[in-house]
Parts: structure tokens; sequence; C-alpha cells
């Protein structure tokens, strides 16, 4: 098993965990319009590997609330 390392991106790494709850429990049922601009928001100052993570959640999130009655 590999050692963690810190690491060296230059975003600060912050969340807001009420904004973060407050946008998932509804991300679903936001116009794509409104969801590109929540989502440019949230990852604005996150580094690469972290918005990427954050958009793939998103996008599940989307999906599986689509689906659901």
């Amino acid at each position: 098993m590999r050692d963690s390392n810190i690491a060296t991106n230059s975003g600060p790494g912050n969340v807001d965990a009420k904004k973060l709850r407050g946008l998932a429990k509804e991300w679903g049922k936001l116009p794509e319009k409104e969801r590109a601009k929540a989502m440019q928001e949230l990852i604005r100052d996150m580094p690469p590997r972290h918005r990427e993570l954050i958009e793939n959640y998103f996008k599940k999130l989307a999906q599986n609330q689509a689906s659901q009655p």
C-alpha cells in the first residue's frame, strides 16, 4: 500500500457544507442553465481533480433523481 501524500494543488479545498446539501437536495429539479451556473460556483476555486469528482457526483445525483418517480 502506498503512503498518502500532501496535495500540492493550488485550490483552498473549502466546501460550504450547507450550500452543498441544499444543492444536492434540489439538483435534479434545476433547469440545465441553473445547474451549470451552480456547478461553476461550487468548483471555481478547486483543484482540477476535485472539480472532476464534484462534477461526476452531481451528474450521478441528477441521473438518480430523474429516474425516481
